[in-house]
């Protein structure tokens, strides 16, 4: 009689981790980048935009930057639900608990931004990567009732960028991934940072599993 109760709880277990997996993904790409929209007018200038899709389906955001001497610099975001984005590292934990600790995630642009005001420029140097934070309302998966774009709990998507600038000073989009209903995402990887709940589920289940091994071990004495 043990096998089966081990087997069982070891299947409640899996299905436990599963049921928390079924509403994420995280899938390579889903950032682009456009050099053809230009404005080099010193009031606004914009060499860049970034496109970031707000679902696995698309529902893109963009925000649009100027990049100049290894500086970066934001200029505005798309209506929509928009996106943030920052200056990360490779191999940062990008999450809202992240942005500010060490190592900083350097705020560059996005719905945080005074609307129709320059960002600061950030130095990026030639060769760096962005952490990108957006939602969608017209996502399925999206579940989070906070309607205060003030608040980091609105925001349910995480991804990062990785760019490089050649010998001519264009900038090139080198790779790039989404972690779509996660609470982060690792910067250069496609290793996601689960909620909290998904951590839950799963102590849950390994509970029930060291519960139901306990028992068979018990049966076996007796």
């Amino acid at each position: 009689m043990k096998t089966p109760s081990i087997k069982h709880a070891l299947a409640w277990s899996v299905l436990a981790l599963a049921a928390t997996q079924t509403h994420a993904v995280v899938e390579a790409g889903h950032v682009s980048l456009d050099t053809t929209l230009r404005n080099d007018l010193p009031s606004s200038p914009i060499n860049f935009s970034l496109r970031v899709d707000q679902t696995p389906a698309g529902d893109y955001a963009a925000v649009l930057l100027y990049l100049a001497s290894g500086s970066l610099t934001g200029v505005t975001y798309t209506a929509d639900e928009g996106a943030d984005v920052f200056l990360v590292q490779e191999g940062d934990v990008f999450k809202n608990e992240a942005i500010g600790s060490n190592p900083a995630a350097t705020f560059i642009y996005g719905t945080s931004s005074a609307p129709g005001t320059l960002g600061a420029p950030v130095y990026v140097g030639q060769d760096f990567y962005l952490g990108i934070r957006t939602r969608s309302f017209s996502d399925p998966g999206f579940e989070q009732a906070v309607t205060d774009n003030t608040l980091d709990t609105f925001f349910t998507t995480f991804g990062w960028a990785h760019f490089g600038v050649n010998a001519q000073g264009e900038v090139q989009l080198l790779g790039s991934a989404m972690a779509f209903r996660e609470g982060g995402i690792i910067v250069g990887t496609l290793q996601a940072v689960p909620e909290p709940s998904t951590w839950a589920l799963m102590g849950v289940g390994l509970a029930g599993l060291a519960w139901r091994a306990r028992s068979a071990r018990g049966q076996t004495r007796a």
